[in-house]
């Protein structure tokens, strides 16, 4: 009697890594959800909302409001394994991309970005 038994693991074994791959990305999105302070000036927080709406305040007073994506690659920039924030302004007429190198990976309420531009990376803690 022939087994069937390697037609049915190898078929749930790549569903499994399908799995495995769209929820490594879908989870930055839901972690980047809150209020972040720059650790180098505290008073300059970023609120990211789940709705996809960005904000910024520096002092408590709200400053700009954005649009933000996270995706595998943003305009020109595209790397291997990498995320990206691209922060789009209110118009539509202006926008920038944030490699994300680490968004509470540790359980450390961290947030890790770089801007592509200038290659500066910029470090915030979660306060919310």
């Amino acid at each position: 009697m022939r087994s069937y038994r390697p037609l049915i693991i190898i078929p749930l074994s790549i569903l499994l890594l399908i799995l495995l791959g769209i929820t490594s990305f879908v989870m930055p999105k839901k972690e980047i959800i809150g209020t972040w302070a720059s650790q180098s000036n505290p008073e300059y927080t970023l609120e990211f909302l789940q709705n996809g709406i960005g904000k910024d305040y520096y002092a408590n007073k709200e400053g700009k409001n954005y649009h933000y994506t996270i995706a595998t690659q943003c305009d020109e920039y595209s790397t291997y394994r990498s995320l990206f924030v691209k922060i789009t302004d209110d118009q539509g007429e202006s926008s920038r991309c944030y490699e994300l190198k680490g968004v509470n990976e540790r359980n450390d309420g961290t947030l890790v970005l770089v801007d592509m531009e200038n290659n500066e990376e910029y470090v915030y803690t979660k306060i919310q």
